[in-house]
C-alpha cells in the first residue's frame, strides 16, 4: 500500500491495519462519507488532489490505493 495513504489511514483516521485487506470494502474498513471527505483534505495537505467525488467513487482499499499510486505516477511524468 502506499506509504502516504496507509499512513493517513492508520494515523489520522484510525483505521486498524487489520482493516486494511485489499479486498476489503471501503465502508467494511470504517471509511464513511464523513471520513472521505477528511482524507481528500488529508492527501490534499500531501499534494495529493484527486477530489472527494472520485475517492468516493471507489469501493475497495485496493481500486483506493490504486487510486493514489495513479495520480502520484501521473505527477511524476515530464
Amino acid at each position: 500500500m502506499n506509504p502516504i495513504l496507509s499512513n493517513i489511514l492508520t494515523g489520522h483516521l484510525q483505521v486498524g491495519e487489520q482493516s486494511l485487506n485489499p479486498q476489503a470494502s471501503l465502508e467494511d474498513a470504517g471509511l464513511d462519507s464523513l471520513a472521505i471527505v477528511e482524507l481528500d483534505l488529508l492527501l490534499a495537505e500531501h499534494g495529493v488532489t484527486i477530489g472527494e467525488d472520485r475517492l468516493a467513487s471507489v469501493t475497495t482499499v485496493d481500486a483506493l490505493d490504486q487510486l493514489v499510486d495513479e495520480h502520484l505516477a501521473s505527477r511524476r511524468r515530464p
